[in-house]
């Protein structure tokens, strides 16, 4: 209990003292000094300081991660296999053009410059999901690295702008895509201010996006491809005519051949606008194709004859070369009707 009340009397702040009386005004002789005990601390007592400091360091390493988190200044390191894609499609060649192989080859060689964005899964915390970068992700998972990526918490208004403010600026994208990629915002409830600012579209540029988008169907347009050299006034063509007859059979055999396929999208398209051009014909009409799947003649019967139509635009000469070949088919016909009699 006495040491209790020495330290409580350490403690307080020392009271004003009384003026000196005259007999205590010659000053006393000083004190001798006795030099403060040092006292070693117990090696419990130095581990649990040094942890204390471990842990302050920590945490504040810590606010400084999720500070840089969150003004999107840090750069790290994750699993192609943590990212999902946007929620928004945007591209629709991705990862099977030339410009996609140069891009694997550069990351192959030098590494990824330049970081994709991603924001913390919205219904998955220990996933991500893209902003921009789709292709630098497939890119990088392809050959086998992790990705460096800015994570941004975003909205989904924000990742949205973003992705399309990436777009215009690095690979801007083509009508078609631009069209479909509005679309798809729209059917998720997006406004049109932020359907205009997500593609930096005018008003009534976005009025044109969506009506292409709504006339064509998406199996269509994805079999076509993005057509770079295609245009608006040509996809706006296609859409109309689509929008007056529907899609015709031909055209849905047309993109299941395997040369449809395999052609460039620009040519893809122009076969597509053709075979939707050609004039629609009798049920028993017959309707053949060069070996490139393009429309070069029809046989239409009609109620008393039988009508030939050659399209010189997509075989020129072919109609002279059949006028040439007439009259030994009619010789070869009436001896064959004469061998059969």
């Amino acid at each position: 209990m006495k040491r209790k009340v020495r330290l409580n009397e350490l403690l307080q702040p020392l009271e004003a003292a009384a003026p000196p009386t005259t007999a205590e005004a010659a000053p006393s002789p000083p004190l001798p000094t006795v030099a403060p005990e040092r006292r070693a601390a117990s090696g419990a007592v130095r581990a649990m300081g040094l942890d204390l400091e471990r842990l302050a360091t920590e945490a504040r390493r810590a606010q400084e991660l999720e500070r840089q988190t969150q003004s999107g200044e840090l750069v790290v390191e994750l699993e192609p296999a943590q990212i999902d894609p946007s929620f928004a499609h945007d591209r629709m060649a991705r990862t099977d053009d030339a410009d996609y192989r140069r891009l694997v080859d550069s990351i192959q060689a030098h590494g990824q410059q330049v970081p994709i964005l991603v924001r913390p899964h919205p219904a998955d915390a220990a996933r991500y999901q893209v902003a921009y970068g789709h292709r630098r992700l497939a890119a990088v998972a392809e050959i086998g690295r992790r990705i460096r990526a800015v994570v941004r918490p975003l909205s989904d208004v924000d990742l949205v702008i973003a992705q399309g403010k990436e777009n215009a600026e690095r690979r801007n994208l083509t009508f078609i895509e631009r069209a479909f990629f509005a679309a798809d915002l729209e059917a998720r409830g997006f406004d049109r201010t932020t359907l205009n600012t997500a593609l930096a579209a005018h008003p009534t540029e976005m009025v044109r996006y969506l009506a292409v988008a709504r006339s064509i169907p998406r199996w269509l347009a994805e079999a076509i491809g993005p057509a770079p050299k295609a245009g608006r006034p040509r996809w706006k063509e296609l859409a109309a005519l689509l929008e007056v007859s529907g899609v015709p059979d031909s055209l849905r055999v047309l993109v299941e051949r395997p040369d449809f396929r395999a052609a460039p999208s620009d040519r893809r398209f122009e076969r597509a606008l053709a075979a939707i051009r050609a004039p629609r014909l009798r049920p028993d009409a017959q309707t053949y194709l060069d070996r490139e799947g393009r429309v070069v003649a029809r046989l239409e019967p009609l109620a008393t004859s039988t009508r030939l139509t050659v399209l010189e635009t997509a075989k020129p000469g072919l109609s002279a070369f059949l006028a040439d070949r007439l009259p030994q088919l009619i010789v070869e016909f009436e001896e064959g009707a004469s061998d059969a009699v």
